[in-house]
């Protein structure tokens, strides 16, 4: 009984206690309180087809007070995310007409120019002004028809492990092929300069005789240990390399097919450079910028480096991207037909295109503030989507520009080395 009286009383003495009460709700602002905002239109040009779209970034800042420890104060600008604003405070004008989105697009072809600012409250950003260009329609639709030597390793060979080898599927191929052409044609992304190739790469249905394929596009080819300068050194690109422009079973037509080699290398290994180094300038014309050797007749090309001439090398390890990736392999048919990286260490950064966003890398930061979110050269915020973007940050990777495909299409004419397209 004693103990029970004891219980009783503590209870009721815990029930007297009142436990201090503070409010931890951080401070909301509202569009008052902004001071400053940060606007960029994302690019300084847009071509008016209704499908190329300006992606704004907004960012908006309110002045504080801040308090040292020696009791001094200072006032600094701290970030507010605009999304936490009513959306009714948050306006953004393209030539004096209010926007009721965080993007524009446009088929109006009549301004040369457009005008943009963001205003939240009494706050106004600078105003950007946007250059529109007339949409451009591509040449005939072309065709590519690609065949896949898929290197692996002979089951016989010591080094074969049937626990852990995955062989790649010619349905691995296949969702390549799509996905690539879906970047080469503008099918996914709105980029502000984006454009369509035109273009369709295409598993080859038939074989170097005509003969048709079991599997279109696809030709294993068997390695092993003899393939080695050592047996006791491991695989190197050179040792791929150097058997298949030794090798002509490994060389099909290359004025019909676009002959790919995936290379059982991971990707931090370099397989060389497979970019278009040849080019036949027509008279009258002027040579493609970025194409090292301006050649007269197809005679002058080494003819025994079929792998760096005419093929592409593409790493294995881009076949197994995780679940939540596609298999992306328009980076490297970019550069096979010319183009060159957005992105780079150093100052300037050359592509040999006018249109591309370019950024630095390497500098501390990244030049990124947040996933897709960059710092252009030009010191403007935008939002990556290229497929020449640097894959070790975040980039949609799905649309070419414009001037891209130009040069891409350009080369295609141009480059001997590079004729491996029809018609239909």
């Amino acid at each position: 009984m004693k103990k029970t009286i004891y219980i009783l009383a503590m209870l009721l003495a815990l029930q007297g206690c009142k436990k201090e009460a503070f409010n931890y709700a951080t401070y909301q602002a509202d569009a008052t309180d902004i001071d400053s905002v940060y606007f960029s239109t994302g690019s300084t040009t847009l071509i008016a087809d209704g499908k190329a779209t300006l992606q704004f970034v907004l960012e908006t800042y309110r002045k504080v007070q801040i308090e040292s420890s020696q009791g001094k104060t200072k006032d600094t600008m701290m970030f507010v995310d605009y999304r936490t604003l009513p959306t009714g405070d948050v306006k953004v004008y393209a030539d004096g007409q209010l926007l009721s989105a965080m993007e524009y697009r446009t088929k109006e072809t009549t301004k040369s120019s457009l005008q943009f600012y963001a205003q939240v409250g009494n706050a106004k950003s600078s105003i950007k002004q946007v250059q529109v260009k007339q949409p451009k329609v591509m040449g005939e639709k072309r065709y590519v028809d690609i065949i896949f030597h898929v290197l692996e390793l002979n089951p016989t060979d010591p080094a074969f492990d049937p626990l852990t080898n995955q062989e790649i599927t010619p349905a691995q191929l296949a969702q390549a092929v799509t996905y690539a052409n879906d970047v080469f044609n503008n099918v996914y992304g709105k980029d502000p300069n984006g454009g369509s190739a035109n273009l369709e790469f295409r598993l080859a249905k038939n074989n170097a005789t005509g003969a048709t394929l079991a599997q279109p596009g696809y030709n294993k080819i068997l390695y092993d240990a003899s393939w080695k300068t050592s047996p006791t050194a491991q695989f190197s690109a050179v040792n791929f390399t150097s058997k298949i422009d030794s090798t002509v079973a490994y060389q099909w037509d290359k004025t019909k097919f676009l002959n790919i080699y995936i290379y059982p290398i991971a990707a931090n290994n370099s397989l060389g450079d497979n970019r278009a180094a040849y080019q036949i300038v027509p008279a009258g014309q002027t040579a493609i910028p970025g194409i090292t050797n301006t050649i007269t007749s197809e005679s002058q090309i080494p003819a025994k480096k079929f792998f760096t001439t005419y093929g592409l090398g593409i790493h294995r390890t881009v076949f197994f991207p995780g679940m939540d990736r596609r298999i992306e392999i328009a980076q490297y048919l970019g550069v096979y037909y010319g183009l060159y990286p957005t992105h780079n260490s150093v100052l300037p950064i050359i592509d040999h295109v006018s249109d591309t966003k370019k950024y630095q890398i390497g500098t501390g930061s990244a030049n990124v503030t947040s996933g897709l979110l960059k710092i252009g050269v030009d010191g403007e915020k935008f939002l990556a989507n290229n497929p020449m973007d640097d894959v070790r940050y975040a980039s949609l990777r799905n649309c070419f520009t414009q001037q891209q495909i130009d040069r891409i299409r350009l080369v295609m004419e141009r480059s001997p080395v590079r004729k491996a397209w029809t018609l239909k």
